[in-house]
């Protein structure tokens, strides 16, 4: 284990090496920001380099399995960044051997992000593949590692017995274990059946260049947002449901949906088949200012997921002041707070219906400058990144986790 140096203010400085499959790359520039907005947040204490895999699919096997994805390497904001490719079979044997080879296949950019940074430690994102992948890698390397669980990999992959104990041992093999919220920390803990004294909430962060407070004046017709993945999961069709209802009841509004994803056409005929397609744009994918322009220029935000392990959107909206409406489906049930919105119970259209008639008729209500500043205390990078440095040096200290969920039972 390589040894701390001491940066112009006094504080120890450290080299890591983040291993996400969740991380932008030039095929999905969105994917996985919230990783890079970590990196962001933490680079002023540690010197970090990226491995970030990607699918690579052989010639006989047909394309339609599994989207290519172009392989390479990077300086991002300083920081080196690998999209090393591994091969991915046919469906059914998929996730058996996804892990080990995602191993292999970045043993070669391991070696080199180590040696760059000097690395001290790693950071994982995601139980599996990652997770079970980079525990293979660092005990080979004898390199303690943080695991971050978003929420997803938690609730999809673990009652598969093929994959449960490669999820385990990624798990257990963890010096800390960092859960985006409240509740998918106490799942992580009794389904990985880990020591509470390790297991601890960091919420994502966002890019606060860009989400800032702004007033707004709102005109005769309200303007609804919603950004998001078009996938079931999500929600859009509860949404969509939801907003016709709330037309029929004679309130003056649009809805503007950011995204894209496979039910996208599915949700386009919805909307034109419940009377709605003049009030709603479906405006594709949307990154950077762009999406920060539609975020000023919104009256009202929705979120209405199935299931959210966090919901950086969410906090987005937030930081520039939007009032939210959001489902209690994981994630947003510890970001909304008292003040930000309304919460109501998911894939529930009525509870939506009413959701959205309560928000509105408060709309006036919201101090849309308290809202932002909430986001900002829990949420802005130099709040998130020194909470994730805390846990970092305390991993390399062998010292306690800052405030685990064990310490506060």
């Amino acid at each position: 284990m390589s040894a701390a140096t001491i940066d112009e203010h006094g504080r120890a400085r450290f080299g890591g090496v983040i291993f996400a499959k969740l991380f932008p790359n030039d095929d999905e520039p969105f994917r996985g920001i919230f990783v890079a907005e970590q990196l962001r947040a933490t680079s002023d204490r540690v010197d970090w380099s990226v491995i970030a895999p990607v699918p690579w699919v052989p010639k006989w096997v047909a394309r339609a399995l599994h989207k290519p994805y172009a392989s390479g390497e990077r300086i991002i904001d300083g920081s080196l960044v690998m999209w090393p490719r591994y091969p991915v079979l046919p469906k059914r044997w998929l996730y058996a051997t996804v892990a080990p080879l995602i191993a292999l296949t970045a043993r070669g950019a391991f070696k080199r992000a180590c040696a760059r940074t000097n690395a001290s430690f790693v950071h994982v994102h995601d139980l599996y593949p990652s997770g079970a992948a980079g525990r293979r890698l660092c005990d080979a390397a004898s390199l303690p590692y943080v695991l971050t669980v978003h929420g997803l990999d938690l609730y999809s992959n673990l009652e598969n017995p093929r994959w449960r104990r490669e999820i385990l041992a990624a798990g257990r093999g963890a010096r800390a274990v960092i859960c985006v919220g409240e509740r998918l920390a106490t799942d992580v803990t009794a389904e990985l059946g880990l020591d509470p004294s390790l297991v601890t909430v960091i919420p994502n962060t966002y890019d606060v260049r860009r989400y800032t407070h702004v007033e707004r004046a709102r005109g005769p017709v309200l303007r609804i947002l919603s950004v998001g993945r078009l996938s079931h999961e999500k929600g859009h069709d509860v949404l969509l449901r939801a907003f016709a209802q709330v037309r029929v009841a004679g309130v003056e509004a649009t809805l503007t949906m950011v995204g894209d994803g496979p039910e996208r056409t599915a949700l386009e005929a919805l909307a034109s088949d419940l009377g709605i397609a003049d009030a709603v744009e479906f405006k594709g994918i949307l990154l950077d200012e762009p999406l920060a322009a539609e975020m000023r220029g919104a009256d009202l935000f929705v979120l209405p997921s199935r299931s959210e392990g966090f919901g950086v959107v969410l906090i987005e909206a937030l930081a520039t002041g939007l009032p939210v409406v959001a489902t209690r489906s994981g994630g947003p049930d510890g970001i909304v707070a008292d003040g930000d919105g309304v919460l109501v119970a998911a894939d529930d259209v009525d509870a939506f219906v009413a959701g959205l008639h309560d928000a509105i008729a408060r709309l006036d209500s919201f101090d849309s400058t308290d809202i932002a500043a909430r986001a900002a205390a829990r949420y802005s990078p130099s709040a998130v990144g020194g909470m994730l440095v805390s846990v970092y040096e305390a991993v390399l200290a062998g010292a306690p986790i800052p405030n685990s969920i064990g310490a506060r039972r």
